[in-house]
Formats: C-alpha cells, sequence, structure tokens
C-alpha cells in the first residue's frame, strides 16, 4: 500500500491492508501498531511519528488541489466561461492616440 523509507535509519515503513505497519531493514522485519506499539518481529523498535505518520488518513496536498481546482476551472466547464477559440471572445488590439 504506502511506503516511506526512514530518513535516518533507512528502514521501511509499509502500511499493511490490516492497518498495521510492517518495517523492515536488512531482512529483518517488525510489525507494530499505529502509534509505533510492537506486535512482532525481529525488530522491536519504530519511529512513532512516522507510523502515525503513515497509517493516519490521507489528506490532498496542495499540489493535488491546485490540479482539482485547474480540472474544475477549465476553459469552457463553467456556465459563464467563454468556448475555446470563441471568436465572440477574442479581443480586439487597440490603438492609442497620441496626445499632442
Amino acid at each position: 500500500m504506502r511506503t516511506i523509507k526512514h530518513p535516518l535509519s533507512g528502514a521501511f515503513y509499509d502500511l499493511t491492508v490490516n492497518g498495521t505497519i510492517e518495517v523492515t531493514k536488512d531482512a529483518r522485519r517488525g510489525l507494530f501498531t499505529e502509534h509505533g506499539v510492537w506486535l512482532e518481529g525481529e525488530i522491536r523498535q519504530a519511529d512513532p511519528h512516522l507510523c502515525l505518520w503513515i497509517a493516519g488518513k490521507q489528506l490532498p496536498n496542495r499540489f493535488q488541489q491546485a490540479a482539482e481546482a485547474l480540472r474544475e476551472r477549465a476553459p469552457g466547464t463553467a456556465r459563464n466561461d467563454p468556448k475555446p477559440n470563441d471568436p465572440s471572445q477574442r479581443l480586439e488590439p487597440t490603438t492609442r492616440k497620441a496626445n499632442r
């Protein structure tokens, strides 16, 4: 499912299907709760903050939010938006009169 490599220890934190965290490093593994409490395995310590982070609710990041907003506001999708390449919506060039 979701996997994060711990930046200091290099261990991999994997969210399992049943919601527990599997920590693996150098062919050893350990199973932990979302709060970092050891359940089973050779690895008996895990970063509780990283466990909470990987097991917690996934919120959209700012890039996902921006992409969603762009999809919602694509030209021609809203009622009052002009259609793409609509000749009636083109701006005509204006000429400026010189003040003399």
